[in-house]
């Protein structure tokens, strides 16, 4: 059997795993590409590719002939092709190289079970999968026990004593669930238990002899203490659909059923269903208690099968609208995990979550700016009326900013007007050092559809922006020129201070910042022909240069100058350039020459 792997990184393998879920190890994807028959792909973060010593997208491109320039495009200044396949058309290119294998298997945090052909796993259902035997018994990690109990686990111990019961704890502290085997007063008993501690007795009841803390998942059940030399065998516990459904049928109450779903969804959030989840939401006289735990389980559940959550978008818009939800951090969690795999189910719910910007409990600021932002990314007419919480989250400098930037640049990009309000919040952003670069992209941009909109904003914020101009980074670099190029279209009094910095700019290798930096000292070239007159030999260099829009802007700029020492370089460009707006303007600068 040959079975070909597409491994995504982040939150998927160990050198970046989820904050709430067991990782595929890095030497799982080491093994199964070197040691086996097998073919292993990096889709994803493409560092895994060299952590693995696997191929990446490039390398799947590559054994496509003649699909580079389709697929990728040029490689950029920054390391950066121009373009890249989407992730499902990535796994249809590596099909498309192996249209043999017994199999394709990709592990990625998002879904991609709808891709024909491919089976998904996210990190957390694959571990479990290969450790089983599900996925090729051959491998050596494959287990198959089963306790006394009948039910399947993936490895047991008969403790020695506490530290050993503590060391294989702490080996195991991402299962499901454990199966505790002990001797008490009526014999021997077996139950499922959600968690087992050695370290909480010892902490709390030092002068105890040595136990064990454990957690029921049956409800109504306490938390009870046993011995260390009581303990016969302790098994981990996959939790199944099945196991979850006959554990909460035996809830006698609704603060039983909601304790116990909150339980089970916490240890295999795919094992519990949302209707009974939602059930207990869906109540009017749901209590502060049962309506907290309901929602943790539903976390859980969206945090691994967004898709199955949509159902629950009503009643959570409903529960943020009262004032009094005991846990709006949660539901709102809820609403991000789906908004990230389908924005547009969330966009009713944006006049609800939009308060909570100016929450002053942190976790729920947060997880309300995520929201937005993906109602944003789907349809930034829905998010026009979040613009001001969204600047309230960046003035206080709040966890979310970075989710607030990326709305207010999705409402930008169609009602620039909206965000001319809060530019003043995006110019803080844009100079915050301390803020990842990309935020400060993101930042960048908004503030340029701001100016487009509202030059007059210029003047307050060009010296800022040019502050950039000398940033390591080539991408914020571009995007602050190009931020002074849309300033000097209605005030290049503003920009002719920073003549010489962007005149540094024009023979960068990023084509893109040539082409905003020689645009903009054309256009101050045109009112302030003085200032700009000592860059005339760069700029005749520049008609040689490869992109077209940088040799007609430094026609312009030669032309405003009235440059008579490039008069024979104007003509060459005007008799051999292939570009029709290049010839244009060369004919245009010949004429002011001899004007």
């Amino acid at each position: 059997m040959t079975l070909v792997f597409a491994f995504d990184r982040d939150w998927t393998v160990d050198v970046n795993p989820h904050p709430r879920h067991e990782a595929v190890p890095l030497g799982w994807v080491r093994h199964l590409a070197h040691e086996t028959d097998h073919t292993v792909y990096a889709i994803g973060n493409q560092t895994l590719a060299e952590e693995a010593a696997i191929p990446g997208v490039v390398d799947i491109v590559g054994r496509h002939d003649d699909a580079w320039d389709e697929w990728l495009g040029g490689k950029q200044p920054d390391g950066y092709y121009e373009q890249f396949p989407l992730r499902r058309e990535r796994l249809s290119l590596i099909e498309d190289l192996h249209p043999d294998a017994d199999g394709y298997i990709v592990i990625d945090d998002l879904d991609l079970s709808d891709v024909a052909g491919w089976e998904h796993y996210h990190a957390w259902d694959f571990v479990p999968a290969v450790e089983q035997g599900d996925i090729d018994p051959a491998l050596p990690w494959a287990r198959d026990p089963v306790t006394d109990g009948g039910r399947p686990t993936t490895a047991g111990v008969a403790p020695v004593d506490e530290s050993h019961l503590s060391s294989w704890l702490s080996d195991h502290r991402d299962a499901q669930g454990f199966e505790l085997t002990y001797s008490d007063a009526d014999g021997v008993s077996t139950v499922l238990v959600s968690d087992i501690s050695v370290a909480a007795v010892r902490l709390e009841e030092p002068s105890k002899a040595p136990g064990a803390r454990c957690t029921p998942f049956a409800p109504g059940k306490d938390r009870f203490v046993v011995g260390i030399e009581a303990i016969k065998h302790v098994a981990t516990l996959n939790i199944s659909a099945e196991e979850a459904q006959r554990l909460t049928a035996q809830a006698e109450t609704l603060t039983e059923e909601a304790v116990l779903l909150r339980r089970l969804a916490a240890a295999n959030p795919s094992a519990v269903r949302v209707s009974p989840v939602l059930s207990v939401l869906d109540r009017e006289a749901t209590a502060p208690l049962q309506q907290r735990e309901a929602l943790q389980a539903l976390r859980s559940i969206a945090g691994v099968h967004p898709e199955d959550c949509t159902p629950a978008v009503p009643i959570l818009r409903s529960l943020l609208s009262d004032s009094d939800i005991i846990s709006p951090d949660d539901a709102l969690a809820i609403l991000s995990s789906v908004g990230e795999c389908s924005p547009g189910a969330i966009a009713s719910a944006t006049t609800v979550v939009t308060p909570y910007l100016d929450s002053n409990r942190v976790s729920a600021r947060r997880e309300a700016a995520a929201c937005i932002a993906h109602i944003a990314s789907a349809d930034p007419s829905d998010a026009v009326d979040a613009v001001p919480g969204l600047a309230t989250v960046i003035q206080d400098d709040a966890d979310g900013t970075s989710d607030a930037v990326a709305a207010l640049t999705d409402v930008a990009s169609e009602y620039p007007e909206a965000v001319v309000p809060v530019a003043e919040s995006l110019g803080t952003v844009v100079l915050d050092e301390t803020q990842p670069d990309d935020v400060r992209l993101y930042a960048t941009a908004a503030l340029g559809r701001a100016v487009e909109t509202d030059p007059s904003l210029s003047v307050d914020i060009v010296d800022d922006v040019a502050q950039l101009l000398t940033a390591e980074n080539p991408r914020l670099r571009n995007n602050a020129v190009a931020l002074l190029f849309d300033v000097s279209s209605v005030h290049t009094d503003a920009v002719e201070p920073f003549v010489d910095h962007i005149a540094d700019l024009l023979t960068v290798e990023d084509a893109y910042t040539r082409v905003n930096a020689s645009g903009t000292l054309a256009r101050v070239a045109e009112d302030f022909p003085t200032s700009v007159e000592d860059v005339t030999p760069t700029f005749v260099d520049r008609l040689a240069d490869d992109e077209s829009a940088v040799r007609e802007n430094a026609c312009w700029a030669l032309g405003y100058l009235r440059a008579a020492d490039s008069e024979d370089a104007l003509r060459e460009r005007l008799q051999e350039d292939a570009d029709k707006g290049v010839r244009a303007r060369a004919s245009w600068a010949l004429s002011r020459l001899e004007a």
